[in-house]
């Protein structure tokens, strides 16, 4: 049952809204009440010209096709976690521009719920809290076109009146899409304390999104401005720019594993390969990092493999949280990661290796354990790690991976939790004497 059926059989004041974090509900409450005195102060003015009634109409109905045909494209891209964005802002930058601002919030509120109704359901305190957002951000948008048009034309600086009334488009659309992104952006902080801000306000790809969205805007509303009908036209754009965002979601499906949320090994190996390509032209170093979670086995065995798919995880996050930005980290398969460092000498990957090997080993899993008495238990992990340099170790990909695979192996063979360099593997294969077969088969595996 979902979230939104399960708040409509509860009495109001039992609904999910009122067990959110006080900040949160203070403010989710607040942009609601200022919403709401929004639309108030806007159903005191009148529509008054015919014509923003059939601009209106127009907007509606390009708004609805829209959104029948982005449904099944949106319920596909809301399956992921990513901070969702849509090209709904079109229409409504569009109407907050060309519509007196009782018919923009009108507009806002019959979108919105045709919206909502279409593509799927939610808690009706996001639905409320999302029109309002919609509704401020057209408030927003509505006087900035007008007050920008306005200030530019009668400054007495020469500004033609086309060229005011663009201005004016621009900062419009700029005002409706920070008014969304901050917002939700705090909105999303408050809820999930723990999320970074690139989750709650989004990063480059999210706002070249919005850029898009508001190019959009901007060209629809001066089509509309000629004649609302050229605004049709803009259809089959937005439609197409709909499954243009699907495509890119796909391809980030595709290359990412599902379970670690790090690129999969053949997304890896293509992005190494080119990386050394450039290493090498620059004469740089790069180190490799083959990591495997120690015993992984008998965390399946003995806590299950819901436990297992969190020390997953758990490592991954480890790894992305102790490298930089440029290092490219991977999962080979099964419990084993791989990580590329470009630019790094072995001495800082050795370093690297042992922060991420000690974070790991110092971090438990907290997991919640079911039964007649509940009890939260700590799950100790740890991880073997081997590393091979380049061009010191191995100059193609092929053979950094394979000597960092046999340090791992020396590694988990001399006691696991530990780092072993390459570098180091024929000393020790020296040293080994005959007796020790096991830790002989590891290094020749």
């Amino acid at each position: 049952m979902t979230e939104e059926a399960v708040d409509r059989q509860k009495a109001p004041w039992k609904w999910r809204v009122w067990s959110l974090p006080a900040p949160a509900l203070g403010f989710i409450l607040a942009v609601d009440v200022v919403a709401a005195a929004c639309v108030l102060t806007a159903g005191l003015s009148a529509v008054e010209r015919l014509g923003d009634l059939g601009t209106l109409a127009v907007l509606l109905a390009c708004a609805a096709v829209s959104t029948e045909g982005a449904r099944v494209v949106e319920r596909r891209r809301r399956q992921s976690g990513a901070l969702h964005k849509d090209l709904q802002p079109v229409w409504l930058v569009a109407g907050a521009i060309l519509l007196p601002l009782t018919a923009a919030v009108a507009f806002v509120i019959v979108q919105s719920l045709w919206w909502f109704i279409r593509t799927g359901r939610c808690a009706p305190y996001r639905r409320f809290f999302s029109t309002a957002v919609s509704v401020l951000g057209v408030a927003v948008a509505h006087y900035a076109s007008d007050s920008i048009s306005m200030l530019l034309h009668d400054a007495g600086a020469g500004v033609a009146m086309p060229t005011a009334v663009a201005a004016g488009i621009v900062c419009a659309a700029i005002g409706y899409l920070a008014t969304d992104i901050v917002l939700c952006g705090i909105a999303i902080k408050l809820l999930e304390p723990e999320s970074t801000a690139r989750d709650a306000f989004g990063g480059p790809a999210e706002w070249a999104v919005d850029a898009m969205t508001g190019g959009l805007a901007c060209v629809v509303t001066a089509a509309a401005m000629l004649s609302p009908a050229l605004v049709l036209l803009a259809i089959p754009v937005t439609l197409t720019a709909q499954r243009a965002l699907l495509l890119r979601q796909l391809e980030e499906e595709v290359t990412t594993d599902q379970k670690t949320e790090v690129a999969n090994f053949p997304w890896w190996r293509e992005r190494v390969e080119r990386l050394l390509l450039r290493v090498s032209a620059r004469q740089e170093h790069m180190a490799i990092l083959f990591i495997d979670i120690d015993y992984f086995r008998a965390v399946n065995a003995q806590h299950g493999h819901l436990v297992g798919d969190r020390a997953l995880r758990a490592v991954a996050e480890a790894m992305q949280n102790l490298t930089r930005s440029c290092d490219i980290v991977g999962r080979f398969g099964g419990e084993e990661f791989v990580i590329a460092l470009p630019s790094v000498g072995e001495k800082e990957a050795f370093e690297i290796a042992e922060r991420i090997r000690t974070e790991i080993a110092n971090t438990p899993l907290r997991i919640a354990v079911n039964g007649p008495d509940s009890e939260v238990v700590d799950v100790w992990i740890t991880v073997s790690v081997g590393l091979a340099t380049y061009p010191e170790t191995g100059s193609t990909l092929d053979e950094l991976l394979e000597l960092a695979d046999r340090a791992l192996y020396a590694a988990k063979a001399a006691g696991r939790d530990q780092t072993v360099r390459a570098a180091d593997l024929a000393l020790t294969a020296s040293a080994l004497g005959a007796g020790d077969d096991m830790l002989q088969d590891a290094l020749h595996r």
